[in-house]
């Protein structure tokens, strides 16, 4: 990997990274300008701004950008923060000269069309109400609100509405000509590309970027806090969520490095000391984190919380004494060891993707004016002592200044009750509170993780091992990461109406308690390895999931390995999970989007699995038990239903020998195969729900393929051809007529059956005509034949995101061994741009046909009905 730096003469910064991986690259534009920059008035015009200039340049009208990207097989977006917004396509190295291209042209030449501003307007404003609807960000929103009384940091990213109404072309170019200038900007280009050419070419494209005389912003300065500051906000949410705030330093500043690890400490996590002490021990919370915001100016450090109100006075009594605790006694040196640890190890999983490479240079860049300050940071990581994090604890976790907002359905008195007493009490335990004398301390030289690239080839392939056991291995030796699956043929499709939910309950309770570990002993294991074990469970399967880097893979895997086979399934862990799940069930009301999918699937998949809640009934929930489960996974559980992969840089002969013992302590049983019974729709279905939100959610779709049907590629094609910034439903209902912030096409293929259709999530008095344009884009694809150049952008978008997605060891695992699983080629994925070129026009409206020509089904969650 070769970093390079360098300046053109209009001033713009550029750095090169060179990495040839995986043939793809990324090239961002950082622009040093966010929402904080803006003055009195034009609060929410930098996130404006990130949309308009994808809205016609002087090269390319509204729409060309997005269909050009998409069909060289890239990936285009941005991002807006407080302090910075970025623009970048990730795309095949063949295609770099296009991704400079249109960051260029957006960069220099946008056109600030009044209609499409105006256009742009009610987009943003939808996207507006979508964060008045999520009870996530409000609370968010009042914090930094609370927490920033001068400083822009307390004032939206999106801005407010009444700006997005009547903010001017004038302001928006005045704005955009002061702050997005080439000295203030950082060109990144990182991936597979020519070392020697990539300047001449960087220079080819950037060197005519309008040079105007970039404007110093000076921010308000937050005033120094003296005393506790809370809210209780009331909102018309289900859940209730908790944030308490204390202000610390900038991002550059000296105590940072230990802020963050006391943050890891606490609650980054299933091993952190409040997930732990308020989930998983003790089921008072949904979840309890802690986190820094360490952005360019001060930020603050914050716990947050989704709270159980009947449960909230224990909660607090505990949160309390993990604070006095940290208030009062340094960490052990091995806690210490697990977070330095696997923050060393963020560094070799950063190696994955080019985004992540980009990202985390842009990142260092940016706040550090060092792309290579990382070095430098884990070094300050690696030096700190115990003593260290207990001294920033006892300095900026005061309680007199503490910034706290609790969200709340209606005023709850009790609420409010416990949480002054917990911050009565906060005050009591850090006045009385002393630090331990700290112990002599000395740093272990432990040897860093080192992994080293080989020069050696791919392999892959299937074994059939003599346990009856499927075996597809990826041999790669050019990433530190493993990824190992084991999956069994099952989830709802083996479930009863009695035991509805069991596929949930199974996947969150596998891995805790086995023979061997504790569930807290295990969750400590796996963090100290900087792995990753997970349980999942689906419509056709469950199974478990591991990541690790190459040199703690062995350790890994006995943990792996008692999860697999060692399993206790206590009945108090099932019973804390089923909690959290009848919670997760009272919370949906918050999700609109969730209830509108969970109506449509129980119609169009009326009397089938898939129809049913995934999360279970109430009564069934409340019955399942240990041996429930036990039951469920007795006749499925066995070799012969079972297909292991294992992906990376490992030498298979040692691999083999292991998992061949592995699946050996299973016994060899059978396949799961049942075969169920299609109900196909009698008439057309539409559903309503009401629901007092911001916006209305639809889901338009007809039953669409199964996971082996010989037209699913064809299909895939068709979902493209609606997809993307460049696809049809994005350019007809959201640039044209601005009906929706959140418009795409849906697709499930299953086992018996599936679904295609469309998504929209639009204001109420707009239902009615986004429901008939989606239908008259599925239309269009039934009577009309669609151009063979729009055929090859989408057949190029599909390629070129597979790709893209394929740099990640996790994804190639999950498609090889699902594709297996299901009955298809192990290499299908290896495979998927051969049998997407044969695809015709033909074909398309021939599958159109086939599938817009049924009965459908359309849910409505929203204020009003449209009917």
């Amino acid at each position: 990997m070769k970093l390079k730096k360098f300046q053109l003469k209009n001033d713009l910064e550029v750095i090169t990274v060179e990495n040839h991986k995986s043939p793809v690259v990324s090239v961002q534009m950082w622009v040093h300008t966010g929402s904080a920059d803006e003055g009195k008035g034009e609060e929410g015009i930098s996130h404006f701004i990130e949309h308009l200039v994808f809205k016609g340049t002087t090269k390319y009208k509204v729409g060309e950008i997005a269909s050009l990207v998409e069909g060289s097989g890239g990936e285009l977006n941005a991002y807006t923060s407080f302090d910075q917004t970025v623009f970048y396509v990730t795309i095949s190295k063949e295609y770099i000269d296009t991704a400079m291209d249109v960051i260029s042209q957006m960069m220099g030449h946008p056109l600030f069309d009044e209609t499409e501003i105006n256009n742009e307007r009610e987009v943003v404003l939808e996207e507006i109400k979508r964060t008045e609807d999520n009870p996530h960000r409000q609370a968010g929103s009042k914090l930094f609100e609370g927490a920033f009384k001068k400083h822009p940091y307390g004032i939206p990213v999106i801005g407010y509405a009444k700006n997005i109404k009547t903010v001017k072309k004038e302001v928006l170019t005045n704005y955009f000509h002061r702050r997005y200038t080439p000295e203030n900007m950082t060109l990144l280009v990182v991936g597979d590309f020519d070392g020697k050419t990539i300047k001449a070419k960087i220079n080819s494209y950037f060197s005519d970027a309008p040079k105007f005389k970039t404007k110093k912003v000076k921010r308000k300065a937050e005033e120094p806090q003296s005393r506790a500051r809370y809210q209780f906000v009331e909102g018309p949410f289900q859940e209730t969520l908790m944030h308490l705030a204390w202000k610390i330093p900038k991002v550059t500043h000296k105590d940072i490095p230990a802020l963050d690890v006391l943050s890891m400490i606490l609650g980054q996590g299933d091993s952190s000391r409040l997930m732990k002490s308020l989930r998983i021990e003790n089921p008072l919370t949904n979840y309890c984190v802690a986190s820094t915001f360490t952005p360019k100016d001060p930020g603050f450090f914050a716990i947050s919380s989704s709270l159980l109100v009947e449960k909230s006075q224990e909660a607090f009594e505990v949160l309390c004494q993990q604070l006095e605790r940290v208030l009062s006694v340094p960490p052990s040196l091995k806690e210490l060891d697990k977070i330095k640890i696997n923050i060393e190890s963020d560094e070799l999983y950063a190696l994955e993707t080019v985004d992540g490479l980009a990202r985390k240079f842009g990142t260092y860049h940016d706040l550090f004016e060092d792309p290579e300050y990382y070095k430098e940071w884990i070094e300050k990581i690696q030096n700190l002592l115990p003593k260290d994090i207990l001294r920033v604890a006892r300095k900026y976790l005061n309680p007199s200044q503490m910034n706290a907002v609790i969200l709340s359905k209606g005023k709850v008195k009790s609420l409010e009750e416990n949480f002054k007493t917990f911050q009565k009490n906060y005050k009591k335990v850090y006045d009385r509170t002393l630090p331990e004398k700290p112990q002599k301390e000395t740093i272990e030289k432990r040897p860093k993780i080192k992994w080293q690239a080989k020069n050696t080839s791919k392999t892959s392939g299937v074994k059939k091992l003599s346990s009856g056991a499927n075996l597809i291995y990826f041999i790669s030796p050019d990433s530190p990461v493993v990824s190992m699956k084991v999956a069994w043929l099952g989830g709802l499709r083996a479930q009863e109406k009695w035991n509805s939910g069991l596929t949930e309950v199974l996947s969150r309770t596998w891995v805790s308690d086995t023979e061997d570990y504790t569930e807290q002993q295990l969750h400590l294991e796996v963090d100290k390895l900087a792995s990753h074990i997970g349980a999942f469970g689906g419509r056709n399967t469950f199974g478990l999931a591991m990541t690790s880097l190459v040199p703690l893979l062995d350790p890994a895997f006995e943990i792996f390995e008692s999860v697999t086979h060692k399993a206790l399934f206590k009945d108090e862990v099932i019973k804390r999970e089923i909690d959290q799940i009848k919670e997760q069930i009272k919370n949906r009301e918050d999700n609109p989007a969730q209830q509108c999918s969970r109506n449509f699937n129980e119609k169009m998949f009326s009397g089938h699995p898939y129809g049913s809640d995934p999360l279970g009934d109430m009564e069934s929930l409340i019955l399942l038990r240990s041996n429930d489960i036990k039951e469920y996974l007795t006749p499925l559980m066995n070799a012969n239903n079972m297909d292991i992969v294992i992906v990376g840089d490992v030498n298979l002969d040692y691999w083999t020998d292991k998992l061949e013992a592995f699946s050996s302590k299973l016994p060899r049983g059978k396949k799961f195969n049942k075969q169920f019974a299609i109900n196909p729709l009698q008439k057309s279905e539409e559903i309503f729900l009401e629901s007092k939100k911001e916006q209305s959610h639809v889901i338009l779709g007809f039953p669409g393929l199964t996971l082996t049907s010989p037209e699913r590629y064809t299909l895939q094609v068709i979902q493209s051809i609606l997809a993307g910034q460049g696809g049809r439903l994005f350019l007809e209902l959201r640039d044209k007529e601005s009906l929706a912030y959140s418009v795409s096409p849906m697709r499930l293929d299953g086992i018996d059956v599936g679904y295609f259709g469309a998504y929209i999530a639009c204001s109420p008095e707009k239902v009615k005509k986004s429901i008939n344009m989606l239908q008259a884009e599925f239309d269009k694809l039934l009577h009309q034949k669609v151009s063979e150049k729009e055929i090859l952008r989408a057949k190029r978008y599909l390629i070129g995101r597979h790709d893209i997605e394929l740099q990640k060891n996790s994804s190639i695992s999950s498609s090889l061994i699902f594709d297996h699983i299901y009955g298809l080629p192990y290499n299908e994925t290896f495979h998927f741009a051969q049998k997407l070129e044969k695809v015709s026009a033909q074909d398309i409206q021939e599958v159109a046909r086939q599938i817009f020509s049924q009965k459908a089904v359309i849910s409505v969650v929203g204020s009003q009905s449209p009917w």
